[in-house]
């Protein structure tokens, strides 16, 4: 007896799923997000190192002020029979300059005004066309190297509040503080023995205005203004 024909069917194979590969591309999405998020983060930290590298040197210009202000107190006080005129090479002027920009940030063509030639690069506004300057004579101190290493340097511009040169007097009349008080308080309810003490007359010197710029790291520039008498 003959066996029938055997026909075998091939079974049908799996079909490829639709989803293959989305994960690849949400990986890859993922990877992009975290490098974005990385290169953000190194931004900001760079910015805020910079950040805290120029007000570190802004401190450290602001602070080198104060040593340049105490040699420009000293100066006054070696110099006390020369402050009734001028003395341009130490950057002394016996009048209040009101007229004066030392920052040169207020001057202008319409509204020319003195300024400091604290450098070589301080009056360029007198060769603009029109001049934003009126003058540029005020010369202050040599600079004068200050910090460790010597990457501060500072130079001051000292000014006697007195409405011109000459000695102070009634018709000079410069900026003074108040004269002690010579009158005797009352002491009421106390028993003394012998007179009371009573205050002594003093000399009030007039006001003198030192003004300081100093020049740190990175071309760091301060000005500071101290008021001393």
């Amino acid at each position: 007896m003959n066996s029938p024909n055997l026909k075998v069917v091939p079974r049908a194979g799996r079909g490829r799923p639709s989803q293959r590969g989305v994960s690849l591309l949400f990986a890859l999405l993922a990877l992009a997000a975290m490098l974005l998020a990385a290169v953000a983060l190194v931004r900001s930290v760079d910015s805020g190192g910079m950040v805290l590298g120029n007000l570190a040197f802004k401190q450290e210009a602001t602070a080198a002020a104060d040593i340049a202000a105490e040699r420009a107190r000293t100066w006054i006080l070696s110099n006390g029979a020369l402050l009734n005129a001028d003395s341009p090479a130490n950057g002394y002027y016996a009048s209040s300059q009101d007229a004066l920009d030392p920052t040169g940030r207020l001057t202008s063509a319409a509204n020319p005004m003195a300024v400091a030639r604290w450098d070589t690069d301080s009056c360029a506004c007198m060769t603009s066309t029109p001049a934003t300057c009126s003058q540029c004579s005020h010369t202050p101190s040599n600079p004068a190297p200050l910090g460790t290493g010597a990457t501060v340097t500072a130079r001051y511009l000292i000014t006697r509040l007195c409405p011109s040169i000459g000695v102070v007097d009634a018709a000079n009349a410069c900026a003074k503080p108040a004269s002690t008080a010579l009158s005797q308080a009352s002491a009421r309810g106390e028993i003394r023995i012998g007179s009371e003490a009573r205050p002594t007359a003093v000399t009030m010197t007039p006001y003198y205005r030192i003004i300081v710029r100093t020049v740190g790291a990175r071309n760091t520039v301060s000005f500071t203004e101290t008021i001393i008498h």
